[in-house]
């Protein structure tokens, strides 16, 4: 079965579903997916041979709908107990490659992604970071310790 058709009968079961009749029925699926007029009432005429397939269908996909949401609690385990940063990273990787499948499961289309803008890194050298960053905080016996600082300046 098409996406197309498949999208249609769907939209035709829904339509049923919320009370309107058959002819309402068609000239919404004529507007909307821009079928004759003897399609859809072909669709009517043959849904009872291919509505179960229709709802095999659907359980099918909550049964792997279901498996993802398992092998993402258990990814999230992985992560959480994971020793090493590769272990880490490859737990994320696979929760977001879960993540997406399951998005594509229910039926959202991908959209393509713009391009952002460019970042541009600056290169510092170390060593010019080091002398700065000591320069601009130097640690004398008043201030060496911050928090009794910060303590003695709330009070």
């Amino acid at each position: 079965m098409q996406l197309h058709t498949l999208e249609r009968r769907l939209e035709l079961l829904k339509d049923e579903g919320n009370g309107l009749n058959t002819h309402e029925i068609v000239q919404e699926l004529m507007a909307k997916f821009g079928c004759s007029r003897s399609t859809a009432y072909n669709d009517f005429a043959t849904k009872p041979e291919w509505q179960p397939i229709l709802q095999e269908l659907a359980k099918q996909l909550l049964k792997v709908q279901n498996r993802h949401e398992q092998l993402y609690r258990k990814a999230s385990f992985m992560y959480s107990q994971a020793k090493s940063d590769r272990a880490r990273i490859a737990a994320l990787n696979l929760m977001r490659q879960i993540n997406v499948e399951s998005v594509q499961l229910g039926g959202v289309k991908p959209t393509e992604q713009t391009q952002t803008e460019e970042s541009h890194i600056k290169w510092e050298d170390p060593e010019v970071c080091k002398k700065q960053y000591s320069s601009d905080i130097s640690l004398t016996p008043d201030n060496a310790d911050s928090t009794s600082a910060q303590q003695d300046f709330e009070s």
